[in-house]
This record gives structure tokens, C-alpha cells and sequence, in this order.
């Protein structure tokens, strides 16, 4: 799980938000809760580009250090980097026994996990 702040801001009846760690990544909403899940998306998208890149996702600033005015609100978005992207199958070869102790463990997901984990992408970019 990785977080952003975005600077959500209130113009012409409807919202729009930019994310100050990521140059480029914008969305826009006409409510509150809807410039909210736009977000999420947009975030999605910019961060599985990253991803696919092979490059380390942007530091995420402390939203405490976000300055806003009038209407506009600071808020983090999160995104949940193992569900980014398309899944491919793999097949991979392992000590029997194993392979049942990861079954009991939700193989798919642990593996994910544990890939993350050792490619140093898990906790990148989250500050909470």
C-alpha cells in the first residue's frame, strides 16, 4: 500500500486535485467523494507507469507540509500497488512440502508480498 497527499481543489462547481509528488498526475470530480475515487484511479494509473519502468515511485511529502487556502483540502490517497497492473501466471517450481505451507497461506498473495518485500517495493512512498 503505498499513500499520496493530493491538494483537492474547489472551482466552478467542481473539484479538481493534483498530487504535489507526482508532476503530471491530476483528476478532477464533481463531488467531494467522487474527486476522491478519481484520484485513486488517476494515482493507479501514474504509479503503475512507475512500475513497468522499473524506476522507484516519487517520496511522498508529509501532509502537514501541504499549504492550502479557501476552499481547497489536503487529503492522502492510497493505492494498493499489488493490484496494479494485469496479473500473468507464472510457473515456478517448488520443495513439496512447501508448496502445501503456501497453499494453507494463500499462495498467490504471499508470493506477491513477498516479492514486494524483497524488491524493496512495499513500504516505498508511504508515509502515515
Amino acid at each position: 500500500m503505498v499513500i499520496y497527499p493530493a491538494i483537492c481543489h474547489f472551482e466552478d462547481g467542481g473539484y479538481w486535485c493534483e498530487f504535489p509528488d507526482l508532476k503530471g498526475c491530476f483528476s478532477q470530480g464533481d463531488t467531494e467523494a467522487e474527486i476522491v475515487e478519481n484520484a485513486k484511479e488517476a494515482l493507479d494509473c501514474y504509479l503503475e507507469s512507475y512500475l513497468e519502468k522499473g524506476e522507484p515511485l516519487p517520496k511522498a511529502s508529509k501532509i502537514t507540509d501541504i499549504k492550502t487556502s479557501g476552499k481547497d483540502f489536503a487529503t492522502y490517497i492510497e493505492c494498493d500497488i499489488s493490484n496494479t497492473g494485469k496479473s500473468v501466471r507464472k510457473n515456478i517450481t517448488l520443495p513439496e512440502w512447501l508448496c502445501r505451507r503456501a497453499e494453507k497461506a494463500y499462495f498467490s498473495q504471499t508470493l506477491q508480498e513477498s516479492l514486494l518485500k524483497k524488491l524493496g517495493i512495499s513500504a516505498i512512498a508511504t508515509t502515515k
